[in-house]
């Protein structure tokens, strides 16, 4: 087991990933600003794609397995525009996995889908809003109707206030130069509705979107720590290849096929632990995406998105 202050805390961590981020689709139905799908969409080569069920139930499985792992559907597409969303996510949560989550944009949120999610049990629905005003909605998420998310995303609020309390329900926004003057409005206005409003830091998604100040890109990388990432996530793509970082459109982490391996067995595999080695001794440069990634600053050890479901009382590790 890894000792000090970076690394895995206890011998749960060290055999699986607290959460596996589930990414059911490459496809999405708007153009955001932050995000890199709008140019990778267009690139030669690129195949829109929705994760086969027997593809989604084998990890879904693998899972099981560690029932206290956190499942979020996430990632380079919008989950609730793959037609089986519901079934997969009705089959995570009856196979035992204490905990699933879903971040979507809202668009597809409509009252059927809202009360089936809290019917079904859905520990953590997050909402990304990414402003307050629809002027400014309308600047950042390309193609959304501002309008349409708020009524799903209350409606959303009031059937889990009727129908079912155990869900949590997050609504986040990114802090960027075209929302920053909303964001304390934002805060206010959605406290006291939405169980947590989340703060997001503004990256570059791995350097496809320029988007940073370069405050990121001047920090010495003497003072860099080891990416929390390598001890508590795991990625699953479309393609069913599992990958170390969440930022990874390109396929440059993948570190096993989740389609013919076991995710235990890839979490503990040669290159993963090369790769946590490498961190802990500041050797960034072992894999690309890590000597050359500008993002780190915004994964920290003491703030991230277990952190904040920790603070509403999903699961706690110590």
């Amino acid at each position: 087991m890894i000792q000090g202050k970076y690394g895995f805390r206890d011998q749960r961590e060290q055999q699986f990933p607290l959460m596996v981020c589930l990414e059911i689709t490459n496809v999405c139905n708007l153009r955001c600003i932050h995000c890199p799908y709008s140019e990778i969409s267009k690139r030669e080569g690129y195949i829109p794609e929705f994760m086969e069920w027997l593809e989604a139930k084998k990890v879904i499985d693998d899972i099981a397995v560690f029932p206290d792992t956190i499942v979020r559907f996430v990632c380079d597409g919008e989950p609730m525009m793959h037609p089986d969303f519901m079934q997969i996510a009705e089959y995570a949560k009856k196979s035992g996995i204490e905990s699933i989550g879903v971040t979507t944009n809202g668009m597809f949120l409509n009252e059927d889908k809202a009360k089936k999610l809290v019917k079904l049990n859905c520990d953590i629905i997050e909402v990304s809003i990414d402003a307050l005003h629809k002027s400014t909605y309308e600047k950042i998420r390309r193609g959304g109707d501002f309008d349409l998310v708020i009524k799903n995303t209350s409606k959303l609020i009031e059937l889990r206030d009727i129908l079912n309390k155990k869900v949590k329900i997050i609504v986040s926004i990114i802090d960027q130069p075209d929302v920053s003057h909303e964001i304390e409005e934002f805060k206010k206005y959605w406290q006291g509705k939405a169980d947590k409003v989340l703060i997001r830091k503004l990256t570059s998604i791995g350097g496809l979107v320029d988007n940073i100040s370069g405050e990121n890109k001047k920090t010495s990388a003497v003072s860099r720590w080891p990416c929390p990432l390598l001890w508590r996530r795991m990625f699953i793509n479309v393609g069913g290849l599992a990958e170390f970082c969440v930022d990874d459109w390109l396929d440059e982490s993948v570190v096993g096929d989740a389609r013919k391996e076991s995710l235990r067995e890839i979490w503990n595999c040669q290159a993963y632990q090369q790769l946590r080695h490498a961190h802990l001794k500041k050797e960034f440069s072992l894999n690309k995406k890590c000597e050359f990634c500008v993002d780190w600053p915004a994964r920290t050890w003491e703030c991230d998105y277990l952190s904040a479901l920790e603070s509403l009382g999903i699961k706690k590790y110590e």
